[in-house]
């Protein structure tokens, strides 16, 4: 019995697995330069499910790694960050992007609110249902809990936008849940 499309490629197969740890790789030391660069506050990780909702579903293994700065701006209502982003695939989809990120702890302190907004470059991977721009947009809402003064887990929904931020092409969406941790 054949598999859907949806599931076609695994991020376990002996190839697959080589040619995306090569892309993560690059990923993995662009990031890390910038990190040198800047005087970094956190990172956060994130894994989960892409392309989950719209009708050209293509699901997919879904990862994220992203860089914080400290503050540029911080209020008594929150906080906000520079970041650096990479979101990824297992169809072999990339987005690499910088923009900020925001912060807000709610009522209780231990519960938080995060927001952000990014630009950056997108490559299109081995399913193509809608064609994308190489320019996209990534916006992200999510909310979590504060484990320590370092350490929060989150969940997150992050959205890929076109140039004329609508969800048409590629209308890509993940549902992550994130690791953050400060250094």
């Amino acid at each position: 019995m054949e598999k859907t499309n949806a599931w076609r490629f695994s991020p376990w197969s002996g190839t697959e697995v080589i040619r995306n740890m090569k892309h993560v790789e690059k990923i993995l030391a662009a990031l890390l330069t910038v990190a040198q660069l800047a005087q970094a506050d956190e990172w956060a990780l994130g894994v989960g499910g892409s392309d989950l909702f719209d009708e050209n579903r293509h699901e997919a293994l879904a990862g994220l790694i992203e860089y914080h700065s400290d503050p540029f701006l911080e209020r008594s209502w929150g906080h906000v960050s520079w970041m650096v982003t990479a979101q990824f695939d297992n169809s072999d989809n990339y987005f690499v992007g910088f923009g900020t990120y925001a912060i807000r702890p709610l009522r209780s302190r231990r519960i938080f609110f995060e927001a952000s907004f990014a630009v950056g470059g997108y490559h299109q991977g081995t399913y193509v249902g809608k064609q994308a721009d190489d320019i996209l947009f990534r916006s992200s809402i999510g909310v979590g809990h504060i484990l320590s003064n370092d350490d929060r887990l989150s969940i997150s929904l992050d959205s890929l936008l076109d140039t004329k931020l609508t969800f048409d092409n590629p209308g890509k969406e993940a549902l992550l849940f994130r690791y953050t941790s400060r250094f």
